[in-house]
């Protein structure tokens, strides 16, 4: 008796039914679209400079490449300070600096950005276009006007990203700030 009859009365609200299933598929595809890319930002590269690797370039050189000793990081080495500023191998090899130092900083660090080393003053306001200018006695001779600056590739764009990082350093018993700008 109830088998045998199918009519009308008998079938489901195909209509509501499709109607909210197609709307729950509709919004699930909309959010997939929205908020799937975004799950994978932190893994892709980013095109702007990183404050990461301008404070690992910056620890390296007062720490490491530039410095005096391991020992004392952050008290640089006159000889190591002109041959990495004046990109000289000879007064490198003599004096025992990082094999790669007359190597711009970019290429030191295997990076694909543009970098500028200055060593300044510390109440210079503005390192980028004003380094020190100093007198560098080292056992090779004296190094006068040695500029501290050293950058690789042009100028950042107007309006780009620029990560900026400084450590304080000695050269000769003077303080100095070590500023490297990436971008």
């Amino acid at each position: 008796m109830w088998g045998d009859h199918r009519g009308r009365a008998d079938r489901a609200q195909t209509p509501i039914d499709f109607a909210v299933g197609a709307g729950v598929f509709l919004l699930t595809l909309a959010f997939v679209v929205a908020f799937v890319p975004s799950l994978f930002d932190p893994f892709a590269a980013a095109d702007t400079a990183s404050p990461l690797v301008s404070d690992r370039v910056a620890a390296a050189l007062a720490d490491d490449v530039l410095a005096a000793s391991p020992a004392e990081p952050g008290v640089l080495s006159p000889a190591c300070t002109v041959a990495f500023f004046e990109s000289d191998d000879t007064i490198a090899d003599d004096a025992g600096c990082a094999d790669n130092i007359s190597e711009s900083p970019a290429a030191q660090f295997g990076l694909d950005r543009d970098v500028q080393v200055v060593i300044h003053h510390l109440n210079e306001s503005a390192p980028s276009e004003n380094p020190a200018n100093v007198t560098i006695p080292t056992r090779h001779g004296t190094f006068e006007g040695v500029e501290l600056d050293r950058t690789t590739g042009g100028s950042p764009t107007p309006g780009g990203e620029v990560t900026v990082s400084q450590r304080l350093v000695s050269l000769h018993g003077e303080q100095y700030r070590l500023t490297v700008r990436v971008w």
